[in-house]
């Protein structure tokens, strides 16, 4: 086990991991409940007002390092299935209530 994640970790390109962070944090945001809004001292930066300010070897760093986002996501999960959800809840309520009778078979013979 240990050798397959150290090979996997050899492998593993910083594009996908960009990819996946990209991804993750896209996804959270749909979880906001408010829209952000920038304060009004705030100013808005852009990648030519970054060069203008770069010396030639910052210029040419700061123009290799640009990156998109990959058009697929990283991982692509089935819908949760209804059926199984339930089920799990279901054998989870038992065995609590099944530790919770238990507990009190106990507290009874004391």
């Amino acid at each position: 086990m240990g050798k397959n994640g150290q090979d996997f970790m050899e492998n593993l390109s910083m594009d996908r991991v960009y990819d996946y962070m990209f991804h993750l944090i896209s996804e959270y945001s749909k979880l906001q409940d408010f829209k952000p809004a920038p304060p009004s001292t705030a100013l808005e930066v852009c990648a030519e007002s970054l060069l203008c300010l770069a010396d030639p070897k910052q210029r040419e760093y700061l123009e290799r390092a640009t990156t998109a986002p990959s058009p697929s996501p990283p991982c692509s999960l089935e819908p949760a299935n209804g059926s199984f959800m339930k089920s799990w809840i279901e054998k989870k309520k038992k065995t609590i209530e099944d530790v919770r009778v238990m507990l009190e078979k106990n507290a009874l013979r004391r």
